[in-house]
């Protein structure tokens, strides 16, 4: 007789089998719409503002001044929360374009750490504000490839003389500080014994004396650290930097593909770009290949892509050459764009410019504009970070994903009536395999009952992937980084190190495996075929769900399973993902599941908002200060399976601009050798 557990599978997966006729031209597009308020709903929200919070008064006239700078995560941020906030950034777009006190938005960029999916998020509700009609102007001191793909959206764009820019090319760079080590391609995680403090006192002071030789030895083998690794799948390349001093050609391949994808994307999209032009433009266009107008700004120009790689390889520095070749409106002074600003807008150059910066606007409810309504409601729950099973203490709060938590917001939801779809925000690389697991069983149970629809971010991956699994319908950008299907186990042996510093443990054991996850000692033989056979069966579990997921066979998941990492593109094509699209496009997909008509509007519950006390906020920012977060996250002591994608590799724009998150034990290496 089949179990409950089978039965709710098989029954999921012949509806997907049945839903799997839908293609991606066939979901509703999600795209926005601007629709210019009627004369009774202006009345209204004139009303609602003049009755409005003192926090969301706003100035007739103001112009919206959002910096957009440093790292951007996808939850919602509380008042006390600094940062920028992916989905507060969209929402005060659209507040903007429909806000009558708002007359235009002018963006500060300069350098960002994210994703491009959180890039291409941005970039699509820059293009959506412009359909109101309101202008938009950017600013970038300093920017590279990723900076532009946004800045290149705006109606104008400036720069300073002096501004500092880079556009010569994308990097992929993965770093190894690994040596000798048993490594098997068929990757526990990281379980030391020892005090963290004396294993890194020891290694500073062993690289110390070890780096004056010419012996070419990585890092870990110079200290006298062998790490013991299981990874399955040839292209899962998490463990890599530990136990290689060069890159895998697994590794290689897919690094190179996805760097093909996106510096194809970002040709492809500033080339288009260069063409969209506002009809304040249209008629000097059509006389010249460009023209100024009566404020003297320069319209962008039209390129095809061959010019725009030419211009790449050329290796320009020249900001003038930028103005030259149509890649900015002109270059101005910060005072000076505010200036021309002002006389946009009317006012005399000896007042101050109405700016309204991007927190307090974010404090302006969507009520008080009208952009609320309709009696159905979507869920949203947003998972970001890595995944761990339990969280910290107090005074070890754990980040991410935390499952316990996860899964008592997915019950509540599940157990309530009033939600009609449910959509599941993921940016995650991935983590520990039973809490991906149980995530995963939690996600199909809830899908039982109501639509899911899984939108992936930045990253998506391994874990993350296994959570996206579960939802009816997975929606990802075109450059989010999936797939991934893979685990690792790893345990590192510090016996060489153990033995030049002068320290001994002595084990009294009862069982034949009890000293598996010993950090003393290499595996036996015995030892080393229950460790691989034990990931084995973890990928074994993890392939099989994934296939029945999926509506595919064993055999063709393996094809593309293997650990390898897919762009939503190429993940799309390959029948990881059903549609290519943004958040606004999961809750098209997500009315659509639920049978609500695209026309209503639906209420989006954040089920997943911060709730940190003042005390906890404190406390991580003393510790972020101090830089214990790193310790604490590089150093976790766990012989859980992981299923985790590659996170130490690092996609980059030129100059060095981060593209993905770097690896948190080489960082903490990098940190603490210099710190000890």
């Amino acid at each position: 007789m089949a179990s409950s557990s089978e039965i709710l599978e098989l029954n999921l997966t012949t509806k997907n089998q049945e839903e799997k006729g839908d293609l991606d031209d066939h979901y509703p597009s999600g795209e926005s719409e601007y629709k210019k308020l009627g004369p009774q709903k202006n009345f209204m929200v004139k009303l609602r503002l003049l009755i409005a919070y003192p926090w969301e008064r706003v100035r007739k006239g103001s112009i919206l001044n959002i910096k957009l700078r440093g790292k951007i995560t996808d939850q919602v941020k509380s008042r006390f929360s600094s940062g920028l906030s992916l989905p507060q950034i969209c929402e005060n777009l659209i507040k903007a374009a429909y806000d009558p006190r708002i007359s235009g938005v002018y963006l500060h960029i300069e350098t960002l750490k994210c994703g491009w999916a959180k890039i291409e998020e941005i970039r699509r509700h820059i293009l959506d504000f412009r359909k109101s009609g309101k202008f938009i102007v950017g600013y970038a001191p300093v920017w590279h490839e990723k900076e532009y793909y946004i800045a290149c959206a705006c109606e104008e764009l400036y720069a300073p003389p002096s501004a500092y820019f880079s556009l010569y090319g994308l990097t992929a760079q993965a770093s190894f500080i690994g040596g000798k080590s048993t490594y098997h391609i068929s990757l526990p995680a990281l379980n030391l014994k020892l005090s963290p403090l004396l294993a890194i006192k020891s290694c500073y002071q062993l690289l110390s004396l070890t780096n004056q030789s010419g012996v070419h030895k990585g890092v870990l083998e110079k200290v006298g650290i062998e790490p013991q690794v299981e990874r399955i799948g040839k292209y899962k390349s998490f463990g890599d930097r530990i136990t290689r001093k060069n890159i895998s050609e697994e590794n290689r391949e897919v690094l190179t593909t996805m760097l093909d994808n996106i510096y194809t994307n970002w040709v492809d999209t500033v080339s288009q770009s260069r063409g969209e032009v506002s009809l304040w433009f249209l008629f000097s266009i059509v006389l010249l290949t460009y023209q100024r107008n009566e404020f003297g700004f320069v319209s962008f120009t039209g390129k095809k892509k061959e010019d725009i790689e030419s211009f790449i390889n050329e290796g320009v520095y020249q900001v003038e050459k930028l103005k030259e070749d149509g890649w900015i409106t002109d270059i101005k002074y910060e005072d000076e764009v505010t200036s021309m600003l002002k006389k946009k807008l009317g006012i005399v150059e000896k007042k101050k410019l109405p700016l309204v910066a991007y927190k307090k606007y974010s404090r302006v409810r969507k009520w008080s504009l009208g952009l609320t309504g309709g009696k159905d409601q979507i869920a949203v729950i947003r998972a970001s970070g890595s995944i761990s099973r339990v969280g910290g203490s107090f005074f070890e709060p754990n980040s991410g994903i935390i499952a316990e938590k996860f899964i008592e917001k997915i019950r509540k939801v599940r157990e309530s009536k009033r939600y009609k779809a449910v959509i599941i925000r993921i940016d995650s690389p991935g983590g520990g395999a039973v809490a991906s697991d149980l995530m995963w069983r939690e996600i199909r149970l809830l899908a039982e009952s109501k639509p899911v629809v899984a939108s992936m971010v930045d990253i998506a991956a391994s874990g993350g992937y296994y959570m996206a699994m579960a939802a009816q319908t997975i929606v990802s950008e075109n450059l989010t980084l999936t797939g991934s299907i893979g685990v690792v186990k790893l345990k590192l042996n510090f016996g060489k190190l153990h033995e030049r510093i002068g320290f001994n443990t002595e084990i009294i054991s009862k069982g034949r495996f009890a000293e598996l996850y010993v950090a003393d000692r290499p595996f036996r033989p015995d030892e080393e075929k229950l460790f691989s056979e034990s990931a084995q069966n973890t990928y074994k579990r993890f392939r099989d769900k994934a296939a029945a997921s999926r509506s595919m066979s064993v055999e063709k998941m393996e094809e593309i399973a293997q650990g390898r990492l897919w762009t939503g593109d190429d993940a799309a094509s390959k029948g990881l993902v059903d549609a290519i699209g943004g958040f606004s496009r999961a809750v098209a997909i997500a009315k659509h599941k639920a049978k609500i008509p695209q026309h209503k509007k639906v209420r989006l519950v954040e089920v997943s908002k911060q709730s940190l006390s003042l005390p906890q906020i404190l406390f991580r920012m003393m510790t972020s200060a101090m830089g214990l977060n790193h310790l604490k996250d590089g150093l976790i002591s766990s012989d859980e399976v992981q299923a985790r994608m590659d996170d130490g590799i690092m996609f980059q724009g030129s100059e060095g601009s981060s593209l993905a998150v770097a690896d948190p034990i080489f960082n903490l290496l990098k940190d603490y050798l210099n710190f000890v």
